[in-house]
């Protein structure tokens, strides 16, 4: 018998049950990522799911991985396809839960059908569910925020290095490696050892201007961490962690707060994906709010090209397409502007998302998606003023001078 890890949005060996769970074992570990091959082809929404810059940085982030499992004596194998067609169901199986729909879909069909001994993990979140305190989630941040702050306690995460180097991995997706665009502010690379030389960089100086910062473009300007969250590279209790060990040794101020209040946003659309399911993907959204959305493909294109004539919108469209990265600024400018002023379906835009932003997380994209477009938890349907916004955040025009 063999003990398979089945990574997922995991790919880190800091951290992580799963891989502490199997080396107490001692029969044979293999590690195992499967990408679903729905993922590889157009969907309904005209985007194919993983797009060249996301698989990118999949690739690296993978490649990564294996050096660190192979200096423990494990292997990595990547696969296109369903785990029940390709491992053994007598084998004993770990693995760290998912939240999205789709993943945890795949999950009840898995362990519904394993023959052998098999165990889920939590890790994707901050905190355990049994921390959060609500039968059922509120709709407002505010709400959730002020119950869990005062008392709510991650757990220590578990410290374990990454030995070794990157190593090569049998990839099994041909595409196109899209290049380094050299206008981008931050020059992304995949993998855990990635991740947290960029969390010690950020957490060296850069934090403490954060909440000043944080809307700007520029390297240091925020954070660059979600696309590590994402795929699990950095566990969000190992970034609380470092960022309370900062604060120890230089003092707390609100800008280190608020990359805390950040990582309680992400908290929350967490726990909001499990608990609506396949409702968070309703035109209608987890409101069911009836709204008339329209599907204008030459209107949807321009969009995507960043050819709508509204110059700051397609700057940040510009970029996404050229690096899979936008701030959090820019998402929100361009989806409000996708559903208030163009009027078009939601979904779309999170679609198109979902298909270039290498942090594409399901519970982030999609709710924040909703949130803008009116659907989502917040029930005041706010508008952003694309004009404003750009002489508060780019009156010198640098960012559309960059990208235009």
């Amino acid at each position: 018998m063999k003990t398979i890890i089945w990574y997922g949005n995991d790919l880190r060996v800091d951290d992580h049950l799963p891989l502490e769970t199997a080396l107490r074992h001692d029969d044979p570990v293999e590690g195992h990522y499967f990408i679903r091959a729905e993922e590889l082809i157009e969907n309904r929404f005209g985007v194919t799911p993983i797009g060249p810059r996301r698989l990118q940085f999949l690739y690296e982030s993978l490649e990564d991985l294996s050096g660190s499992l192979n200096a423990l004596g494990i292997p990595l194998y990547v696969h296109v396809g369903h785990p029940l067609d390709i491992l053994d169901h007598t084998d004993r199986l770990l693995f760290q839960r998912s939240l999205g729909y789709n993943e945890r879909s795949r999950e009840q069909d898995v362990t519904a059908k394993w023959k052998g001994e098999w165990h889920a993990f939590d890790g994707f979140t901050l905190y355990p569910r049994a921390e959060i305190p609500f039968e059922r989630m509120p709709f407002l941040f505010t709400e959730f925020r002020k119950a869990v702050e005062p008392d709510a306690r991650p757990e220590r995460p578990i410290d374990r290095k990454c030995e070794g180097e990157a190593r090569s991995i049998e990839f099994p997706v041909a595409y196109e490696r899209p290049e380094r665009d050299t206008r981008t502010a931050f020059p992304f690379r995949g993998g855990e050892r990635a991740g947290r030389a960029r969390l010690a960089a950020y957490l060296n100086g850069p934090v403490r201007t954060y909440k000043e910062t944080r809307n700007g473009f520029g390297v240091d300007d925020s954070s660059k961490l979600s696309a590590y969250l994402a795929n699990g590279s950095l566990s969000p209790r190992r970034v609380l962690h470092e960022l309370e060990t900062h604060e120890r040794e230089n003092g707390a101020n609100e800008s280190t707060y608020w990359l805390y209040f950040e990582l309680l946003w992400r908290e929350f659309f967490q726990w909001v994906a499990l608990e609506q399911g396949v409702r968070l993907f309703r035109a209608q959204g987890i409101r069911s709010k009836e709204k008339s959305w329209r599907v204008d493909a030459d209107v949807i294109e321009r969009w995507q090209t960043g050819q709508t004539g509204v110059l700051f919108v397609d700057a940040f469209m510009r970029e996404l397409n050229a690096t899979g990265w936008m701030s959090n600024r820019g998402r929100q400018i361009v989806a409000s502007y996708f559903t208030k002023e163009l009027g078009q379906d939601w979904r779309i835009g999170a679609a198109y998302f979902e298909a270039n932003l290498i942090d594409y997380d399901v519970a982030s994209n999609y709710g924040n998606w909703a949130y803008q477009a009116g659907v989502g938890n917040d029930s005041r349907d706010r508008r952003f003023n694309v004009s404003r916004q750009q002489e508060i955040y780019d009156p010198t025009g640098a960012f559309r001078n960059t990208w235009l």
